[in-house]
């Protein structure tokens, strides 16, 4: 998400004009471009996330959760059926995951490796142990996705990886802002309980995403589930940035499947950004909709991407946004609807910024996580 913003700016300071900027489909913006380009030039060399020490990545994070005893082993053992899905350590346990999913190998220059992923359950994080059960790689060979199974927390993961700054594959994504339009049932192939109308359309780019890897996702998710088939194992779909566009998709094609829908727990994103119009985002979130609110969408203090995305696209109406208002200390707050001008829709166009679209609170959930120290 974050290169495409910087190709727009790129073409902005250069003097390109907007009309040429349309062509990216970059213009359609809840804030003007001048809100947020002094923002962008001050933020360039600056990261509260960059070049930390082993302490001070582990020590943000400790500091993140709410408790001092966030590693005990019983804590570590409660399956996932028993945690408020919208409870902050929960949250927090679904970021470890999400964090993962940017790990690298210790090789210098060596592409995503899974070995260095498992060897993180063994710095008893608040996940605890788990295996890896499935997994898809770009063409890079980089981590796309992955699943996960921890067998003490009785749940079966699926995390989904944002946009890789080397890889022009999530760049092209991102960077189509185009929509396709179900006006003649186009997507109803993958949705097949959405409305027929011109008004529900969703962004290129992120469908296309979907649409890539679907099938072997689809497969993979299946095969584990027949594995692990008692009801006590939880599903949960996770996803940050560019994934969690995807995650929402890949969420919203399995409630079309009945035997994937039945086992479907939770889903969880992380800086999700503007996908599609309200029509077709409000009827995917109607069917996550149940009695247990299996959808969270977490926004980080001020982050700029969840308010971005394609022409007219929206935030889901009908979402449990779980919004944090304050990253140093940690203050979570409840809101309800994407567009509640009390939570982080509210925010000014001149106060948001894509310092804090990679976290939550002080958890970083890009690759530096993976050099955290263990707690054992």
């Amino acid at each position: 998400m974050i290169y495409y913003l910087f190709v727009y700016f790129i073409l902005h300071i250069n003097g390109i004009s907007s009309n040429s900027a349309k062509k990216f489909g970059l213009s359609q913006m809840k804030c003007d471009l001048h809100d947020l380009k002094d923002t962008y030039r001050s933020e360039l060399e600056k990261s509260p996330f960059g070049n930390r020490s082993v302490d001070e990545i582990t020590t943000a994070w400790r500091s993140t959760f709410s408790d001092e005893n966030y590693r005990t082993s019983t804590k570590n053992s409660i399956p996932f059926q028993q945690m408020n899905l919208r409870d902050p350590d929960t949250i927090l346990r679904m970021a470890e995951y999400q964090a993962l999913v940017y790990c690298k190998s210790d090789i210098l220059n060596s592409p995503s490796d899974l070995s260095s992923i498992k060897n993180m359950a063994a710095k008893n994080l608040r996940i605890g142990n788990f295996t890896i059960e499935a997994s898809g790689f770009d063409k890079k060979h980089v981590l796309y996705w992955y699943i996960a199974v921890n067998i003490f927390q009785q749940s079966i993961i699926l995390v989904h990886r944002g946009t890789k700054m080397s890889n022009r594959n999530d760049v092209f994504d991102d960077l189509d802002r185009f929509t396709s339009h179900n006006t003649h049932g186009q997507l109803n192939i993958d949705f097949p309980y959405l409305s027929k109308s011109k008004h529900v359309y969703v962004d290129i780019g992120f469908y296309k995403r979907f649409q890539d890897e679907k099938q072997a996702i689809i497969s993979s998710v299946r095969e584990i589930l027949e594995q692990y088939s008692s009801p006590s194992f939880s599903f949960i779909v996770v996803g940050h940035s560019l994934g969690a566009a995807w995650a929402f998709l890949n969420a919203g094609h399995f409630v079309s499947l009945d035997d994937i829908n039945q086992r479907l727990s939770a889903i969880y994103t992380f800086g999700q950004p503007l996908l599609g119009s309200a029509d077709f985002v409000n009827e995917i979130t109607t069917k996550f909709d149940t009695t247990k609110e299996r959808y969270v969408r977490i926004v980080n203090g001020n982050d700029l991407i969840p308010h971005i995305g394609c022409r007219k696209c929206v935030q889901p109406e009908f979402s449990n946004e779980k919004w944090i208002t304050n990253t140093n200390p940690v203050v979570w707050k409840d809101c309800r609807g994407g567009e509640d001008q009390q939570c982080s829709s509210g925010v000014p166009c001149k106060q948001l910024s894509w310092s804090n679209h990679s976290a939550v609170g002080l958890f970083s959930m890009r690759g530096e996580f993976c050099r955290i120290a263990s707690n054992q």
